[in-house]
């Protein structure tokens, strides 16, 4: 997988997460509603920090041609995100059971996202995902204190 393939492929998983949030935060009442729509416009801007990302590696292809990142765990995260959102509108899932999933994947992904930092040379990429992956871990926090409260 070239790196602007795993850049279109998080960015789907971003606009995924996104919707699952947004489709949460209409079935659920008051603060959480609220909480649950700022996730989701958060989810929203790392579309756009990830698409800043690709276009930067578009014009310089010759710095980031050859580096290469496994898909696999990104792909596995937008099956199991569009999972959740399907189980929610068909009513197989509680809003709680889909944070705790949402909760679990914000974990795996900030995982995901130090994992990727450390395997760029070049520091703007780096730091692109140490950002998402701090953005993840403040999701997880956020959410867990959601679920505590439902």
């Amino acid at each position: 997988m070239t790196l602007t393939d795993t850049f279109d492929e998080a960015i789907l998983l971003e606009e995924e997460i996104s919707s699952c949030y947004d489709f949460l935060s209409k079935i659920t009442q008051d603060g959480a509603a609220a909480n649950l729509k700022k996730l989701a416009r958060e989810e929203k801007s790392h579309v756009n920090v990830l698409a800043t990302g690709k276009n930067f590696v578009l014009r310089m292809p010759d710095l980031f041609g050859k580096e290469t990142v496994s898909g696999a765990e990104i792909r596995e995260g937008i099956k199991s995100t569009s999972r959740i959102r399907k189980n929610l509108e068909n009513k197989k899932l509680s809003a709680q059971q889909a944070l705790q999933k949402l909760s679990e994947l914000e974990r795996k992904f900030e995982q995901v996202h130090m994992n990727t930092a450390v395997e760029f040379k070049d520091y703007s990429l780096k730091k692109l995902f140490e950002a998402l992956a701090r953005a993840d871990a403040e999701h997880r926090q956020r959410l867990e204190r959601l679920i505590a409260q439902l």
